[in-house]
């Protein structure tokens, strides 16, 4: 079986968890809105939901006033929200389960490499030598932008990353209960600023990422490469940066 296929076959069997994953949710989003808002709230969103699946619902939403529309919008936008992080847990899982199965990416590339190695392709040969100078020149950088449509605030943005560890987290009471108030938390808060984001604001929201980043994918992804890297006898150069960062933030200001 191939690597691409043994991935399919490994989404194909987590799909069922995806699907529980987003209609737990949408029923603890449900429950939310039902305990600050009102049973008619719930209502509405059910009864939009289904007039737009049949292909109509344009009835409904033209009767709507300004308060019920903006309360409408929230209440689906928070449902995406929830939907994008269970799709998000699911590809993590998918991929730690490919990763367990046929290596990281790394030991995928290091495998290729290897091989090209030991069966040269004449006028294509790659020597240690030149692969040492190459690895002590790498330098991979992600560059970090303030794009116009991540809009989120950091405070919507940490919740949803406390829902996303606790959906990958084993299912019990109590988990369902920490789900249940992170959810309402989620409700209760903004989720778009009111004034335009000035230069700090938006390298606080890039911090954000990169303390995440460097405290668990950035040692792993170098640890992992160190090692891959001992397999083919070179040793990463103490002086070497193999990945940096990169920001325009505040760069157009």
């Amino acid at each position: 079986m191939t690597e691409t296929s043994k991935t399919k076959q490994i989404i194909a069997s987590d799909d069922a968890t995806l699907r529980s994953d987003v209609r737990r949710l949408g029923d603890l989003l449900g429950q939310s809105l039902v305990r600050q808002e009102g049973q008619q709230l719930l209502d509405l969103v059910e009864n939009v939901r289904k007039g737009v699946r049949e292909g109509g619902g344009t009835e409904i939403l033209e009767k709507l006033s300004v308060e019920e529309s903006v309360q409408l919008v929230r209440a689906f936008s928070t449902y995406f929200h929830l939907a994008n992080v269970a799709e998000q847990v699911h590809r993590s899982r998918v991929l730690a389960e490919v990763r367990a199965q046929g290596g990281s990416w790394i030991t995928r590339a290091v495998d290729k490499i290897e091989d090209a190695i030991k069966n040269p392709v004449p006028g294509h040969e790659i020597s240690l030598v030149d692969l040492e100078k190459w690895i002590a020149n790498l330098d991979i950088r992600p560059v970090f932008t303030a794009h116009p449509t991540e809009a989120a605030r950091r405070s919507i943005l940490s919740k949803l990353g406390e829902i996303a560890s606790l959906l990958d987290t084993p299912k019990t009471v109590t988990q369902d209960e920490r789900l249940a108030e992170t959810v309402d938390l989620l409700w209760q808060t903004d989720e778009l600023r009111l004034d335009r984001p000035e230069p700090l604001d938006e390298a606080m929201n890039a911090l954000y990422y990169l303390d995440d980043l460097a405290t668990n994918t950035v040692p792993e992804v170098l640890n992992d490469f160190a090692r891959e890297l001992k397999r083919l006898d070179i040793n990463l150069p103490v002086t070497a940066r193999p990945l940096t960062f990169g920001t325009w933030i505040g760069g157009d200001r």
